[in-house]
């Protein structure tokens, strides 16, 4: 049996209010987080693959805006889990 695998496809990411260099320091940002937590293993609670909105998060930085959409797009795939 082969380990679970987690794919998170964003095909567009929009970002308001920044300068293209701090868009792309958010983008890092939430790509590295995300890395992170899919190291920790797979969240419980959602189908295999699902399609959704998820709210708007507030952050004082770039990359913790990145982090906090990494953390909002996890708990969506894991169906609101704290991972």
């Amino acid at each position: 049996m082969s380990a679970p695998r987690v794919e998170i496809v964003v095909d567009e990411l929009i970002v308001r209010g920044l300068t293209p260099p701090e868009a792309r320091v958010l983008a890092a940002a939430l790509e590295a987080r995300l890395a992170v937590l899919a190291e920790a293993g797979l969240p419980s609670g959602r189908p295999a693959e699902s399609f959704r909105r998820l709210p708007e998060v507030e952050a004082s930085s770039p990359t913790g805006a990145g982090e906090a959409v990494a953390a909002a797009v996890w708990r969506g795939v894991g169906g609101g889990g704290s991972r």
